[in-house]
């Protein structure tokens, strides 16, 4: 029904097509079909668009409404709790914390780290993890109770009792022989009805792996807002206060909170770098699952700090790594603390918002290990006659860890505790 030209040509434009009854009926039904597929087309982009738009809510409510799904296992077990307390001191709920490991030392390693931080006027709880009272070294029993009693801070110490073996696994030893022996606990848990002790749930393991338990027991004392540093005590002294410029939470009521990791130097080492590092992950975890994790920065275990709620969540996940790997070599809690940041295993858990990974000297505590090729004067990072310990901003840093691996710094210390020590006597016996 194409309306012709009088050669037969195709016209290009019909005109007055509705004076002929035959043409005029055809269009009609044209026009008639074209306004069903109109209408069916314009239905159906309506439908897209609906269903688009329904889709995106979805995805945006889940996201609104997602909470963290990964909450790792009491490491006191479902039936028993922390029965543990101090031997001297008490906790405050809401002030900043420093946590420690510090069992076997002189009295000298216990001044560096204690008076430094006394210096930089940290006013909240030092806790610590020494020797039994027997076995701690001359002076040392009398100068931690004497911290404990200064106004406007807290030093309290708990007295673990260990159960060590020798290599057999059976013969009982004496002491942890630095951390290479495999101890139990004595005394930390509890059942959760009558407050009996209990058996330590785990196998011997080193004392530097079971010190999560510690902190994580201790960690329940405090508000899920408070900061709480993990530190190792034998190499660290402090130059002003940690917790001056952490990221404080204003809402008390949130639910998460952050955490702070502190790489070493990665220019100079990685892990694969590492035969130690390596080998800690390697007998964790097997080679295959950690050979992704290679060219990454090497993160100190020894070296942590975060909110309550964060720390809590995250110590719970490093005593499961033990749990599920079984590594008893010294050192494994640093394979631990690399994989499960690696792995993607502190992501999505219950009480952590995110965990803020410093480079080596970055951020509040400086680790100094692994810049040996060289002295941290020549690094830039050791300041001229004041032998102040800086960040690669010339800021100072404010903690200084593994000072002992540079020779000149680690001579400069070993004065300041001779220093020290000659002072407490002086003080204590006037």
């Amino acid at each position: 029904m194409r309306v012709l030209n009088w050669d037969k040509s195709v016209s290009a434009v019909a005109h007055q097509f509705d004076r002929d009854d035959e043409l005029n009926k055809h269009l009609k039904d044209i026009r008639h079909s074209m306004e069903i597929n109109f209408k069916a087309d314009k239905t159906a982009k309506a439908n897209v668009a609906k269903a688009a738009l329904e889709a995106e809510k979805e995805a945006s409510d889940k996201v609104l409404d997602m909470s963290p799904s990964v909450v790792y296992p009491s490491p006191a077990g479902d039936n028993h709790k922390p029965i543990i307390e101090p031997t001297f001191g008490a906790h405050r709920s809401h002030v900043d914390a420093i946590f420690a490991l510090a069992e076997g030392y002189d009295l000298k390693i216990y001044l560096l780290f204690i008076e430094s931080l006394k210096s930089t006027g940290f006013t909240g709880d030092l806790v610590l993890s020494v020797s039994a009272i027997s076995e701690l070294q001359n002076g040392v029993e009398d100068y931690l109770r004497s911290h404990h009693k200064e106004e406007g801070e807290e030093g309290m110490a708990y007295t673990v009792t260990w159960t060590c073996y020798e290599g057999d696994g059976v013969t009982v030893a004496k002491g942890a022989n630095e951390g290479i022996r495999k101890c139990e606990m004595v005394g930390m848990f509890g059942d959760n009805s009558t407050g009996d002790a209990v058996k330590d749930p785990r196998e011997a393991r080193p004392v530097a792996t079971a010190r999560y338990e510690l902190y994580w027991a201790w960690s329940l004392h405090y508000d899920k807002h408070s900061w709480i540093m993990l530190i190792d005590s034998r190499d660290t002294y402090f130059q002003s206060n940690p917790f001056a410029n952490v990221e404080r939470e204003n809402d008390a009521t949130k639910s998460d909170g952050l955490l702070y990791f502190f790489e070493e130097n990665s220019e100079v080492a990685k892990i694969k770098d590492s035969s130690y590092n390596s080998r800690w992950l390697n007998s964790a975890y097997g080679k295959d699952v950690v050979l992704p994790f290679y060219d990454k920065p090497i993160i100190c275990s020894g070296s942590t700090m975060g909110e309550q709620i964060a720390i809590e969540s995250y110590l719970r996940g490093m005593v499961a790594q033990f749990d599920n790997t079984k590594c008893k070599l010294k050192g494994c809690d640093q394979g631990f603390h690399n994989y499960i940041y690696y792995s993607g295993g502190l992501s999505n858990v219950k009480g952590i918002r995110d965990v803020v990974v410093h480079e080596q000297g970055k951020g509040i505590i400086n680790n100094l290990g692994v810049l040996r090729n060289k002295p941290l004067k020549e690094w830039g990072l050791v300041e001229g006659e004041t032998m102040r310990v800086l960040n690669w901003d010339k800021s100072v840093s404010a903690v200084a860890h593994q000072y002992d691996r540079d020779d000149e710094l680690s001579k400069h210390m070993k004065g300041i505790k001779r220093q020290y020590l000659k002072s407490y006597w002086a003080e204590k016996n006037e």
